[in-house]
């Protein structure tokens, strides 16, 4: 049960960080590696917020989250905008070097030591002989309804719609008059929300660090690939899956390997499974 309960929070942290890209490489189709550094800046400035300024918790983690959300809205206007015309393996290049820099400055800024914002309750619960802390419990929702949420956006709203018909045939979209640019910046706005959001949570609940960005990038494409390309709820679910893979992993077998785990279990899955766990299948 501890082993569940584990595996489920720290899924529900993948599961955040792969919907926000789901929906940015599908809007978009960028592959976006630099996609964990919005949800590393996130986690890391509420501390030093709350350290140097006095900034009380819930303001410094809604400044961590614009925070994340403005550096999604430079990364599509400022850079992969201008680079629109390039083939996908330049952005992938240039995803890459936006990864290196941004992390580098940030191990300047706050070090590569890990720490934890605090604040957050303390109230640890008793279920089934498993402790879990109250934290855990609102990542949990918080995934659980930004998820939701997302699903409602893209399924009943008329911006929604529209970044569907991007995802299908974005050509077309062109062609019909939709302004592509803007709701390119608007998926990487949401996309990066979610992971700045993600980053907050976590900062709460475990240890972060400067270095952490390329990391969870790298699961929140192997959530995306459990998943199958474009499915918001497959997501969802692989990242839940992907934690409890690790925490199984790491409790059973080595914990010094738990980051290795979810890189083998893709293997398997692109072997049994090519399109993805939760791809639906289509007639040609």
């Amino acid at each position: 049960m501890q082993d569940i309960v584990n595996g489920l929070a720290q899924g529900t942290i993948y599961s955040m960080a792969g919907v926000g890209l789901v929906l940015i490489f599908s809007v978009v189709r960028v592959p976006n590696f630099a996609h964990g550094e919005p949800l590393m800046v996130a986690a890391m400035l509420p501390l030093t917020l709350m350290t140097f300024y006095g900034v009380p918790l819930p303001l410094a983690l809604l400044i961590g989250i614009a925070a994340a959300i403005a550096m999604g809205v430079f990364f599509s206007a400022a850079v992969f905008a201008r680079l629109s015309r390039y083939p996908e393996v330049a952005l992938l290049i240039v995803s890459l070097a936006l990864v290196v820099l941004i992390s580098s400055a940030a191990v300047m800024l706050w070090g590569d030591s890990p720490r934890q914002t605090p604040g957050g309750p303390d109230i640890i619960l008793d279920l089934l002989g498993a402790r879990i802390p109250i934290m855990w419990l609102v990542i949990m929702v918080t995934a659980l309804a930004s998820t939701v949420a997302l699903d409602f956006f893209i399924s009943h709203t008329s911006p929604g719609r529209i970044m569907r018909a991007m995802a299908l045939n974005p050509f077309a979209a062109q062609l019909m008059g939709i302004p592509v640019k803007r709701y390119h910046a608007l998926a990487f706005a949401i996309g990066s929300g979610l992971a700045g959001l993600a980053g907050a949570l976590f900062s709460l609940a475990f240890a972060v660090q400067s270095t952490m960005g390329a990391a969870l990038a790298l699961k929140a494409f192997i959530v995306i690939i459990f998943a199958g390309m474009g499915s918001i709820w497959g997501a969802f679910a692989g990242g839940l899956l992907l934690g409890l893979v690790e925490s199984f992993g790491a409790s059973y077998i080595s914990s010094g390997y738990r980051d290795t785990f979810g890189f083998v279990f893709l293997l398997a899955v692109l072997l049994i499974r090519p399109a993805g766990l939760f791809a639906r299948k289509t007639n040609a």
